[in-house]
This record gives C-alpha cells, sequence and structure tokens, in this order.
C-alpha cells in the first residue's frame, strides 16, 4: 500500500445525514404545487448546481425559488432554518474521524451551499477537526469536477497516490480513482472500518 499522508471525506450521506423531504414537506405549506412537482424541481433545475458553486448568493437562491415554486407567506428569514433543519450526525462515522486524525491529515470535499455549510460549521464541532475544509461553493467547483479534488491535493501538498477519498456517490469515487486518489465508497461505517482496516490499525 502506497504511504498515505491525507485522508478526504465526504460530508453528507457520511459524516451527517439529511432528510431533504422535511424541506420539500415544509415548502408545500406556501404553494400551490405538489411535494412531487417541488421534488421534481430540485432535480432538474440548474439553479441547485450554481448556488453549490458559488454562483449565487443564498438571498438570490431565495428570490428564485419564491418565483419558480410560486412561495407565499415566506420570508427569507423564516426560509433559512427551514432550509437548514435537515442534519442529523452519523456518529458511527465520527468516530472513525476521531481515530484517524490522531495519525493523519484529514480533509472534507463537499458539494454543498453556503446556508448548509455555514449551519453544520456552526453545530458540529468536528467539523473544526479538519485540516483541509473545502466546500464546493467557496471555491467554484463540484464533484466530480477533477479540479476540486487537485485543488485539496494541493492545499495538502502531497501528489494523489498519498491521500485516500470516501464517498457516497460512485461517480466522485470514480472521479477521485481517474486522477489516482485511492477511493472508498461509502455504504456504512462498518464497512468503511474493513475498507479502512490498514490504516486504522
Amino acid at each position: 500500500m502506497n504511504r498515505t499522508d491525507l485522508i478526504i471525506f465526504d460530508l453528507g450521506r457520511v459524516l451527517i445525514d439529511f432528510d431533504f423531504n422535511y424541506v420539500i414537506r415544509r415548502l408545500k405549506k406556501h404553494t400551490p404545487l405538489s411535494e412531487k412537482q417541488i421534488h421534481n424541481y430540485f432535480i432538474r433545475t440548474p439553479l441547485w448546481d450554481a448556488f453549490e458553486r458559488g454562483k449565487v448568493s443564498a438571498a438570490d437562491f431565495f428570490r428564485r425559488l419564491e418565483k419558480d415554486l410560486k412561495l407565499k407567506g415566506l420570508t427569507f428569514e423564516e426560509f433559512a432554518p427551514l432550509w437548514n433543519s435537515i442534519f442529523t450526525e452519523k456518529h458511527d462515522t465520527v468516530a472513525i474521524v476521531r481515530q484517524l486524525r490522531r495519525r493523519y491529515r484529514i480533509a472534507i470535499l463537499s458539494n454543498v451551499n453556503i446556508l448548509h455549510w455555514e449551519f453544520v460549521v456552526g453545530r458540529h464541532a468536528f467539523i473544526h477537526w479538519f485540516d483541509h475544509p473545502v466546500a464546493s461553493y467557496a471555491v467554484g467547483y463540484r464533484k466530480p469536477d477533477a479540479e476540486i479534488f487537485r485543488l485539496v491535493l494541493r492545499q495538502a501538498g502531497i501528489p494523489p497516490q498519498r491521500a485516500v477519498f470516501i464517498d457516497d456517490v460512485q461517480a466522485h469515487v470514480d472521479a477521485a480513482r481517474a486522477i489516482g486518489i485511492r477511493s472508498y465508497l461509502f455504504i456504512n461505517a462498518q464497512k468503511l472500518r474493513m475498507d479502512l482496516a490498514e490504516i486504522l490499525r
């Protein structure tokens, strides 16, 4: 096995879980659209990608949603907590990070918008453990863009062969592998412990 200097974690579904259906149910109270229509909107709209690349401010994102989803009776100040109250910490995976940080540098590489990132940073202490936290909205790239992986490698000052990457999306794992990063598809904490057995010794 190559020497390991950096372990890079995805955030959503790996270190924190989330229930986006909560957002859809809450938005339904302010729009004539059905929950299915709201769900399909978020899947198809390019606005999501732009928000996670930092090309759209939080206020402009809300204004676009207000227009596209025909929202009524909802202010931005009410929208922000609705948008953010979806996260649950995955304590079993965070325990692995706690163990790894004693011996390795660690990084987060997350496709995330500014509202979610600032909320998670304020609520979850483990975020502050990371030597290299990289949020897509702040750097203008999203996984599976190769450049976002290269960016975290440059920050750490290491070649790809000395990094390990963990993500729950196969396309992201494949993109990291394509530039030479040893990568694992996250299924659950138990499987991750098996994948990282040599590193965790």
